[in-house]
């Protein structure tokens, strides 16, 4: 894995600073900390990763041609990378014909439980509005609860491009014309229709039949050449 780029980098720090504070551990070095972020960073990255594999292996495609998660990729991704301990071999839990959960229980109770509302607690700092501490610090910044200013950066919404219409072309959109090509590609070719002086008298070049230099002897026989020769 590549280093990350400085920027998530930085938007992590502060996350990873809350789960230290409410472990417990009020201060560290700044040595300690980035390697604590690039700890995490690694394991989402992977967790990531594994989810998108599982996505690909599990699912379909939808209309948009996008692979969508659900909660069992997720889960084999959690999974896959040791987070759902402790669990039985999937054979042990084929002959006993009983699947073991306690990994998926404890991760469960950990998620509702004091410890991450803790987290959460900490990371909002008491803005109940807010749903991580990006938008807290966003709105605790914001006088009139506007993030227009963020809007076509990475903290905000994207910019919601208009139609564009093409104008002087056979298509209005690129979109219509794109699904024009995906048509074209899919109907099977057909031989252009013959005109009817071609049909009444078969006066076309790929009709004739292939010509060889045997078709110039006529009547003469092979002797009869042999002998002009």
């Amino acid at each position: 894995m590549t280093p990350p780029p400085y920027l998530y980098h930085a938007l992590l720090r502060p996350s990873i600073l809350q789960i230290l504070r409410a472990a417990g551990y009020h201060g560290a070095r700044t040595s300690v900390l980035d390697s604590v972020t690039d700890i995490a960073a690694r394991y989402l990255d992977a967790l990531c990763r594994l989810t998108a594999a599982f996505a690909a292996h599990n699912n379909e495609e939808s209309q948009t041609g996008e692979l969508v998660p659900t909660i069992v990729d997720v889960r084999m991704a959690l999974q896959q990378i040791g987070a759902l301990l402790p669990e039985k071999s999937e054979l042990e839990q084929m002959y006993n014909g009983v699947e073991d959960t306690r990994g998926v229980d404890a991760f469960v109770a950990w998620a509702a439980g004091p410890v991450n509302r803790e987290i959460k607690r900490i990371a909002l700092d008491g803005s109940d509005e807010a749903t991580d501490y990006l938008n807290a610090l966003k709105l605790k910044h914001s006088k009139n609860d506007d993030d227009s200013r963020y809007t076509g950066s990475l903290l905000g919404k994207c910019i919601e491009h208009g139609h564009v219409e093409v104008e002087g072309g056979k298509y209005h959109s690129i979109s219509v014309w794109e699904e024009k090509m995906k048509e074209a590609a899919r109907r099977p070719t057909t031989p252009p229709p013959l005109e009817k002086s071609e049909v009444m008298t078969g006066d076309r070049e790929d009709s004739r039949p292939p010509s060889s230099g045997l078709s110039s002897i006529g009547d003469q026989s092979i002797g009869d050449i042999m002998e002009l020769e």
